[in-house]
């Protein structure tokens, strides 16, 4: 919890150089080993009677796909929230920035949660051992109040590390619109804008349609 409670904003304000926009994006392919069941064997004993089975398991090769992208301004790797600012998407560039704000004040409501929690738990505990009272019968008892304030401040206390938790992680997603595409048309439509033609990588519209010189 210590470590969620030093959450803050990324460091952004990366301004326009004039360089175009990219967007590379990249899949990675990953492999794994699991066993398969592929058959079963029967035991049986002297006179034929099945007395039991077990099964047959071999290694098999799995693999899974992981897209990962990252926006660049020219050569440099700069924020998303800086990319689309330059981009002139201002309606994604506010997005990220209330969902990384909002992450941070999850992040420091969470911690005071836990903290209040924390307090609450250790009074109760600590409390109930010092007001605990004898019957006539020497038998020892302690307020139902000490109890619940050690109970609720648990609770209480694993509810705000799961908020801090979940703010922390907010505000370290590398994406918070995780979506390539829509960067792939803001980086399209700026590079027009500033003079760049973008790279044709389709050779077959590359040949029905001739290729059109620049404007200056």
């Amino acid at each position: 919890m210590g470590s969620w409670g030093c959450a803050h904003l990324p460091k952004t304000g990366t301004e326009s150089t004039g360089e175009p926009l990219n967007v590379e994006v990249r899949t990675e392919t990953h492999t794994y080993v699991t066993q398969a069941k592929v058959g079963e064997v029967q035991h049986r004993d002297s006179s034929g009677r099945l007395v039991g089975t077990s099964s047959l398991y071999e290694n098999q090769v799995g693999s899974y796909d992981v897209t990962r992208w990252q926006v660049f301004q020219g050569e440099t790797p700069i924020d998303d929230q800086d990319f689309f600012n330059i981009a002139g998407d201002t309606e994604a560039a506010n997005r990220i920035a209330d969902y990384r704000a909002t992450g941070v004040t999850m992040n420091r409501v969470g911690l005071g949660l836990a903290i209040v929690g924390g307090a609450a738990m250790l009074a109760g505990i600590i409390l109930g051992s010092t007001v605990t009272t004898k019957d006539e019968y020497g038998t020892e008892s302690r307020p139902l109040w000490t109890t619940a304030a050690a109970t609720g401040g648990i609770l209480v206390g694993l509810v705000g590390g799961g908020i801090a938790w979940a703010g922390y992680a907010r505000t370290k997603r590398e994406h918070p619109i995780d979506d390539p595409q829509k960067a792939a048309n803001a980086a399209r439509r700026y590079n027009k804008e500033i003079g760049e033609q973008p790279e044709d990588n389709d050779d077959e519209e590359e040949e029905e349609r001739p290729r059109r010189k620049r404007r200056r």
